[in-house]
């Protein structure tokens, strides 16, 4: 049976850690599927529709050019099947949501990531994804 993991991953040293985590969960050899989700969330008070959805874009395109980059990374070192996942909206919502409609047995996750600068995991991710999910939650420190 094939084991599905989840990491959310937003670049921060924690999120890498938790990638890591989810690699250590293949010691037996057994065959794992890892889901690598990145959330992106455009900040600020946009009232025209067009920029937001220009912002949201280009966040969605230079995260999921740093998933194929960080992907590229693993699959030379571990037999592994990676799927890969840009997201919208409230991370937190956004990686139980998707756990949930995939069918994850466990969400591996950083205790904080890089915070709202760079748009990505905003407030207490991690704190909400243990709230919502259905499934184990591993918070990597």
């Amino acid at each position: 049976m094939v084991m599905k993991c989840l990491v959310a991953y937003d670049g921060s040293e924690l999120s890498r850690k938790a990638l890591e985590q989810a690699m250590y969960q293949n010691h037996d050899g057994a065959p794992i599927e890892v889901h690598i989700v990145t959330v992106v969330s455009p900040n600020g008070p946009y009232t025209n529709p067009g920029l937001y959805q220009s912002i949201e874009n280009s966040l969605m395109e230079k995260a999921k050019a740093e998933l194929d980059s960080t992907v590229e990374e693993i699959q030379d070192i571990y037999n592994v099947t990676i799927n890969i996942e840009v997201l919208t909206g409230n991370p937190g919502n956004s990686i139980a949501k998707y756990a949930k409609e995939n069918d994850i047995e466990m969400i591996i996750i950083g205790s904080r990531g890089l915070g709202n600068i760079r748009g990505f995991f905003l407030g207490s991710v991690s704190h909400r994804v243990v709230q919502q999910a259905d499934c184990q939650v591993m918070i990597v420190k």
